[in-house]
């Protein structure tokens, strides 16, 4: 879901952009059903959803992150691979149900599913990039959403008057 039709779904909807962004990120169900569960069919793996949700809804850009830590920039590849943990137990599956385009696909939240640090090994605890490692014992991207979406969350706030004042 790139940024145009992110701007088309929240004009349609008339209501807080932080609401709107708490559902996407927690979407789950099929994709013909509930439009924001297709975030999580473009956007497949842990590593490209963290990338597209830190660069829509904080304005960040975590893609160098991922190989290196340049002494510039925020973000070590810790960060990197904590904030894509949020999105590790979340999966697509084929349905027993057909749907207009033939099988369908719903978005699932898995009971297991972690992600690796690539450099050193070491399993990475979900993290708000500059924060302290959070869980949710049902489905991680909750306590994700509650973060990005909190009216203290500069990062957010700066994105979204950028998105539609700038």
């Amino acid at each position: 879901m790139g940024d145009a039709q992110l701007d088309q779904r929240f004009a349609e909807n008339h209501r807080p952009f932080s609401e709107f962004v708490h559902e996407l990120i927690t979407a789950k169900g099929s994709i013909y059903s509930s439009g924001p569960a297709s975030y999580f069919k473009i956007h497949s793996n842990s590593a490209d959803l963290a990338e597209a949700t830190a660069q829509l809804f904080l304005g960040v850009r975590l893609q160098c992150a991922k190989c290196h830590h340049h002494p510039f920039e925020k973000y070590s590849q810790a960060d990197y691979y904590a904030f894509s943990a949020f999105f590790s137990r979340v999966g697509n599956k084929n349905s027993e149900e057909f749907g207009l385009f033939g099988r369908e696909s719903v978005v699932m939240v898995r009971s297991s599913g972690d992600v690796r640090h690539a450099r050193t090994g070491q399993i990475m605890a979900p993290s708000p990039l500059d924060g302290e490692p959070i869980d949710h014992e049902l489905d991680r991207r909750i306590p994700l959403a509650d973060w990005l979406t909190s009216p203290g969350n500069r990062d957010f706030a700066r994105s979204v008057s950028n998105r539609y004042v700038a």
